[in-house]
């Protein structure tokens, strides 16, 4: 499993290869009032369905609360799956709020 740092991932914010997914817990998430900007809500029971459907180079960052509860997990079945570019968010959403780390209210996107 890779993972890849706040700074990283807000330089590669905005990539038209990057698939940025926000897997936390609907618990975790109905509380939040955000999510990363560009980010695709998506339940993870249902990640792999989407994945078998995305290019084995697809460049995918998976995040949750904090970066270990679902991401490790999801993030290794989606290597034995085989896709090449699977990274989890160090620290998750915890980890990137911040004022210099972009993020949406989630009433604003599309979950």
């Amino acid at each position: 499993m890779k993972s890849i740092n706040k700074e990283t991932l807000k330089g590669w914010l905005g990539q038209p290869d990057l698939l940025l997914i926000d897997i936390r817990s609907p618990e975790a998430f109905g509380k939040s009032i955000a999510k990363i900007e560009g980010a695709h809500r998506i339940e993870p029971a249902k990640l792999p369905s989407l994945a078998r459907k995305l290019p084995k180079n697809q460049k995918v960052v998976l995040y949750c609360e904090n970066g270990v509860t679902e991401c490790p997990a999801m993030a290794r079945e989606l290597d034995r799956m085989g896709l090449k570019e699977v990274y989890v968010l160090e620290g998750g959403w915890h980890g990137w709020c911040g004022k210099e780390y972009p993020a949406v209210p989630k009433e604003l996107t599309h979950q």
